[in-house]
């Protein structure tokens, strides 16, 4: 789903190493260096844990819609679960949490670039790093899944199976994508909200409803998607409203009512027949549906966010502790604030889990989902194929049911929690040892590519303007590489290997591009 689970208030070129503590907003320093410590950048815990909880529904999604039934023939298919069962409509309005990631991801790029511009910095080097954390993970994923593929193909898996597994692996770039124009384009954005934000926001809103509009009239499908370049930016522009409201007071009646607002113009939609019950659907393409939708997510985060950062709050929990009046009963002194300081430790280590290995989850869960179906349908083919009685003594055919349930069935639910289990389990193990693969440096990067600048120069006639491309218009192009990568990976899949390495090598462009650009200056002392 930025879904960006890294710092979203560290400028470009930062490096942190990842800790429990730096999950835990830093205590109040003396004020002779309230500077220093206003410079500093700090975790929103509750919009860390909030990001994190999204990726884990958008992985039980996944998990839950993703099955295999056995034909006639003994072939294994790939199936969708779950869209036709009675009440996914309905529960659609809550697993759809892409606007509230949107809204997140909104809210982490207009304080990343505060921070950024406050320190001097460019649009480059708010752009450098955030390329990083997007592309480098989603290279590895490509390189290590297309070999995979290639050698399934080569072991005798037919082509179609191939495909489909190429598609679903590629199933979750698209929010990559989405979010990396997004990402590049956020000081444009901020600076249009700073200047007009109300402006700014009713013009986005009046482009998604013309949009909606034309493609209801007139039946081309097509014409939604349209929206990919105006719903996620107008949502994203909540994210920036919602970064202003965390700084003032806002009364919570004025918030229920737009919530309640929010969903009743959405549900009066939804019965006029103007957008699909089911928030999936929605989707893709995207419609003012999600709009609303973010709107209403929105006004729940709000009426929130202070509270949960509050019980997140370690330092603080910790601090109460020792105002405790003394005539309290000592089990009251210690029991009650330590249990909470122990529940906020504990979600203080759940975070920061999320913010080292959240992206390379989101990136390689469906890859586990396939690989998990492939070996219960490759089980459930041995089984067929051994006379009646050789396991468990049943029929071949009731074997391969509970190797493959039916979908919907009783045991099909009854398997679900070991699946999830399973699911999560292994996408955890997969994305710690895919976080350890090793991987070129910045600088690493930026020398090969002054290299190949050296060799451009040789080759190109004298006189030819090189220098004329601005850092500017490299970070231009390094997003546009990266973009057509993902996009590559997205639409085309990684199947054949050629494919793999087109869209590896313009991700890795991309990287060597971005490497080479300025990166910033931190002030003296730091």
């Amino acid at each position: 789903m930025t879904l960006m689970l890294n710092d979203p208030a560290l400028p470009a070129g930062t490096e942190v190493v990842r800790t429990p503590e730096s999950a835990v907003a830093p205590p109040a320093e003396p004020r002779a260096r309230e500077t220093h410590t206003a410079a500093t950048p700090h975790r929103d815990q509750a919009i860390d844990l909030i990001r994190f909880g999204c990726l884990v529904v958008v992985v039980i999604l996944h998990s839950m819609m993703s099955a295999a039934v056995l034909g006639s023939d003994g072939t294994v298919a790939p199936t969708v679960a779950l869209s036709t069962t009675a009440g996914f409509a309905a529960a659609s309005w809550f697993f759809q949490v892409m606007p509230l990631f949107f809204i997140i991801g909104g809210y982490a790029g207009i304080t990343g670039w505060r921070r950024t511009r406050a320190r001097g910095g460019t649009w480059t080097d708010y752009l450098r790093a955030r390329l990083r954390r997007l592309a480098v993970p989603t290279a590895v994923l490509v390189v290590i899944a297309g070999i995979g593929l290639s050698a399934a193909a080569d072991m005798g898996v037919s082509s179609e199976l191939i495909a489909e597994a190429s598609r679903r692996i590629g199933q979750p770039l698209w929010f990559l994508a989405v979010y990396l124009g997004l990402s590049s384009l956020v000081p444009v954005a901020v600076h249009f909200h700073e200047r007009a934000p109300r402006r700014s926001l009713a013009v986005l809103a009046g482009a998604v409803i013309a949009v909606d509009v034309l493609s209801g009239t007139t039946g081309i499908a097509g014409l939604g998607y349209l929206n990919f370049v105006v719903v996620w930016p107008l949502i994203q522009q909540l994210g920036f409203f919602f970064a202003e409201a965390s700084d003032r007071p806002i009364s919570r009646p004025v918030v229920w009512s737009a919530l309640a607002a929010a969903l009743g113009l959405l549900g009066g939609l939804v019965a006029a027949g103007v957008y699909s019950p089911n928030m999936l659907v929605n989707l893709n393409p995207p419609t003012g549906a999600l709009v609303l939708l973010g709107v209403a997510q929105l006004c729940v985060l709000h009426l929130f966010h202070a509270r949960l950062n509050q019980a997140l709050n370690v330092d603080r929990l910790s601090a109460e502790s020792t105002m405790v009046p003394r005539e309290a009963p000592a089990a009251l002194a210690e029991a009650a604030p330590s249990s909470r300081i122990l529940t906020a430790q504990f979600w203080a280590r759940v975070i920061a889990w999320g913010n080292s290995y959240g992206m390379q989850v989101y990136l390689w869960h469906m890859s586990v989902v396939i690989v998990l179906i492939g070996a219960l349908g490759w089980l459930a083919q041995t089984v067929v194929g051994f006379p009646t009685g050789i396991l468990l003594d049943l029929p071949t055919g009731t074997v391969a049911e509970f190797i493959l349930p039916e979908i919907e069935s009783g045991w099909w639910w009854a398997t679900r929690l070991p699946w999830l289990l399973a699911v999560m389990g292994l996408s955890a193990l997969v994305a710690m040892a895919a976080e350890r693969i090793p991987f070129p440096s910045e600088q690493r990067l930026a020398a090969v590519g002054r290299s190949l600048s050296a060799l451009v120069r040789a080759v190109l006639p004298q006189g030819f303007p090189v220098q004329a491309f601005s850092s500017r218009a490299r970070a231009i192009v390094a997003v546009g590489a990266a973009t057509m990568g993902i996009a590559i990976a997205l639409l085309v899949g990684i199947a054949p290997m050629i494919w793999t390495v087109v869209a590896a090598g313009l991700l890795m462009g991309s990287l060597v591009l971005s490497a080479g650009l300025t990166p910033l200056r931190q002030p003296a002392g730091r």
